[in-house]
């Protein structure tokens, strides 16, 4: 139902996440390593094994300071013909990379974990 899209170590934290709930037929998480440059052949192959599900990026940084950016246009680059779009979830675009509080940070992070499961 949904392929979550992701780099860097909140693959583990949506894994976690994943079994808790379940979810593990109807959630896929591909983790993205090489950004650049960007694999186009094997986020193409990764979406069409999933043709059906609802794409998703994650990233644990804020939205200006994390890959979003780079790699929205690309991923739908990768999808050519395909109409679906790829979403974002994480954290909104701030001012600085850290909230300064650590309950605020847990916060964020346990919400962006539920949003990117929430089927």
């Amino acid at each position: 139902k949904r392929l979550l899209l992701c780099s860097g170590k909140v693959y583990y934290d949506l894994r976690k996440a994943r079994e808790e709930k379940g979810l593990e037929n109807d959630i896929a998480i591909c983790r993205i390593e090489q950004l650049a440059p960007f694999p186009f052949d094997i986020v193409k192959e990764e979406c069409e094994k999933y043709s059906n599900a609802e794409l998703v990026w994650v990233q644990e940084e804020h939205k200006n300071f994390g890959p979003w950016s780079f790699v929205r246009p690309r991923v739908e680059t990768a999808l050519g013909d395909d109409s679906r779009r790829i979403k974002y979830v994480g954290r909104t675009s701030a001012a600085s990379p850290a909230t300064g509080s650590k309950n605020q940070h847990i916060r964020e992070v346990n919400s962006l974990l539920s949003d990117s499961i929430a089927l």
